[in-house]
């Protein structure tokens, strides 16, 4: 399955690392190079040849695409924490001996004829009770403390003439449902960053985790979700994010069944700052990108664009990572010497990834510069001068979109990078609608 690679470190320009994404699937037209990341040719580019597939997104960080979702096991057992044991006249809940409680629930003692006087709940392997609440009258405990996930518990209640004993087990470990979010706390993001949750396990439930995800500000636009698989899905508003507000997100996903008993372990909270408007937009017909900050033009570079073998996408895109220097290898896109697109191993400058599968903004090669403005020569990448480059990496960032027009190709996948502001806002939530790609 194609990957997608991280950017590696100049050593003489480490760059911090990026924030946290996730990987996407891989369901792709075929314009780039199956196996690996694409990668520069003529100008240090790497949009790889028509009928290869593309990959799916990578993250900032470049880790490797998830495995493929499965389908969740019809062996999956089902919870037994809702079965009610009786106990001298005593009602537990959870019930004696049952699995997969979900720690969000509480446990509850229901006395009988006598009242409780007495009751305790610890993890059965030794550690601190779990604190809980006795009703006046003795009639009912509660726990109030919280339970850990894959944990065993012993539940201890006396009255005054006896008492009694149960035991159970919270979620396992295997039944535990994590989410992965595409923005880091606290750092800055362009008008067009989508937000994408990566989950460890398949989801039925989607609308029952959709109103669990609460995204506010950044201009208090509507939104909507996309399901890209069983496990990844996007949010984006109707408009771009406002530029210079805060956007604020929460994943409720604490105890929350996702779909064949997988509980979710955790909520996720994050916040981020939208910066300036950055745009550009790059024109085959006049092989220029012409630079807007806030909506005034601040500078026009010459480019080349993918060749007729190798021709570059259309449409928005969103620039997902940077680098000063990212390492370019013909061997990446399994090309040997002889190979008429082989290259020699080089660092290309000032890089800004636009697809997971290969399309990059940066610094043609010395051989490119004198067809910028002219002539396309790249295998799918945006070419620029040294200048050029290095405007669009230092004033753009992660999140600013980047649009390519005229050049007689169709968009790339929406999930192939972030593609999503491709979709119309009034198809976004319909997975089965296609556009240009």
């Amino acid at each position: 399955m194609p990957r997608s690679f991280p950017l590696p470190a100049d050593p003489s320009a480490p760059r911090p690392a990026a924030p946290a994404a996730l990987p996407g699937p891989s369901r792709r037209r075929g314009l780039l190079a199956a196996g690996t990341v694409a990668l520069l040719l003529a100008t240090g580019c790497a949009a790889p040849p028509s009928g290869a597939a593309h990959a799916g997104p990578g993250t900032p960080s470049g880790a490797p695409a998830a495995p493929a979702p499965t389908t969740g096991s019809a062996a999956t057992p089902p919870p037994t924490a809702g079965a009610t044991a009786v106990r001298g006249a005593v009602e537990v809940l959870p019930g004696d001996g049952a699995l997969e409680h979900n720690p969000v629930e509480p446990v509850l003692v229901h006395a009988g004829p006598e009242p409780l006087t007495g009751v305790v709940l610890y993890p059965a392997a030794g550690g601190a009770p779990v604190a809980g609440e006795l009703t006046e009258d003795g009639g009912r405990w509660t726990s109030t403390g919280d339970l850990a996930f894959d944990t065993a518990y012993v539940l201890e209640w006396t009255t005054g003439t006896g008492g009694g004993t149960s035991a159970f087990s919270t979620v396992s470990a295997a039944h535990e449902v994590d989410v992965r979010l595409n923005v880091a706390e606290g750092q800055v993001y362009g008008t067009g960053q989508v937000l994408e949750l990566r989950f460890s396990e398949p989801v039925v439930h989607r609308e029952a985790v959709e109103r669990a995800v609460v995204v506010e500000g950044g201009g208090g636009h509507a939104g909507a979700f996309r399901w890209y698989d069983e496990r990844t899905v996007r949010y984006r508003p109707a408009e771009r994010w406002d530029p210079h507000t805060e956007v604020r997100v929460r994943v409720e996903l604490l105890g929350l069944d996702v779909g064949h008993g997988m509980i979710g372990n955790a909520d996720v909270h994050r916040s981020f700052t939208v910066g300036a408007e950055h745009y550009a937009r790059v024109d085959n017909r006049t092989k220029t990108l012409t630079a807007w900050v806030d909506g005034e033009v601040v500078g026009t570079y010459p480019v080349t664009l993918g060749n007729p073998d190798w021709p570059s996408t259309t449409g928005k895109k969103v620039i997902m990572e940077q680098a000063p220097s990212y390492l370019f290898k013909a061997s990446s896109l399994d090309l040997a010497p002889g190979d008429p697109h082989w290259y020699e191993t080089f660092w290309a400058s000032n890089v800004s990834r636009l697809t997971a599968s290969g399309e990059f903004v940066h610094e043609a090669l010395p051989s490119a510069q004198p067809v910028l403005g002219t002539a396309n020569v790249s295998h799918g990448c945006i070419g620029m001068s040294p200048e050029g480059a290095k405007f669009v990496h230092d004033l753009f960032r992660p999140g600013d979109v980047v649009e390519v027009l005229h050049t007689g190709y169709p968009q790339a996948d929406p999930d192939d990078g972030y593609g999503d502001w491709n979709i119309p806002f009034e198809h976004y939530a319909d997975e089965s609608w296609h556009g240009d790609w």
